[in-house]
């Protein structure tokens, strides 16, 4: 099995009243822990899904049919997609924009939104929250009100579950 490993690679994104935060963040973080808190409302740690790695947790509240954060990666036509990830079966951060084009946030500066987990063996009966395309964008959306301190839990589909040995 491989190590997972973090590498400290960028300053924080925020600019506030003082200038840029001087903290550091990882390839897949935008902002530093306290700015992904404060800016997102979200916070990266370990999922509650026993084997899971990391989850995506709400630090406030989150209502029905809002926005919760933007799943963003490198924009790739389907061909490429599958020609990078060709015998390695799905790539585990990528998303369907639409039928031509997929979101690949394996390596992003914006990829928070891929540490949502799949609701399977969460103990949930379902997500709450979903992924929604306009075509041009993707976003993690609740599914009904998400309070502070919940996991926010999101269905892989299908495919993913088959691939994952979930089905």
């Amino acid at each position: 099995m491989k190590s997972h490993t973090i590498r400290v690679t960028a300053q924080c994104a925020y600019h506030g009243e003082k200038g840029q935060c001087k903290r550091m963040t990882t390839i897949t973080h935008p902002y530093c822990a306290q700015h992904t808190r404060e800016v997102l409302g979200l916070q990266v740690t370990k999922s509650r899904i026993p084997r899971a790695g990391l989850g995506l947790y709400a630090v406030r509240l989150f209502k029905q049919g809002q926005n919760i954060v933007e799943y963003r990666g490198e924009k790739m036509s389907t061909k490429q997609y599958d020609a990078k990830y060709e015998g390695q079966g799905l790539g585990a951060y990528g998303i369907e924009l639409d039928a031509r084009y997929v979101l690949d946030a394996s390596k992003t500066s914006s990829g928070v939104a891929r540490y949502a987990c799949d609701y399977h063996g969460s103990g949930k009966h379902g997500p709450n929250a979903r992924y929604e395309s306009d075509g041009k964008r993707v976003w993690i959306v609740a599914l009904r009100d998400i309070k502070p301190g919940e996991e926010i839990y999101t269905d892989y589909g299908h495919e993913m579950h088959q691939a994952i040995g979930l089905v």
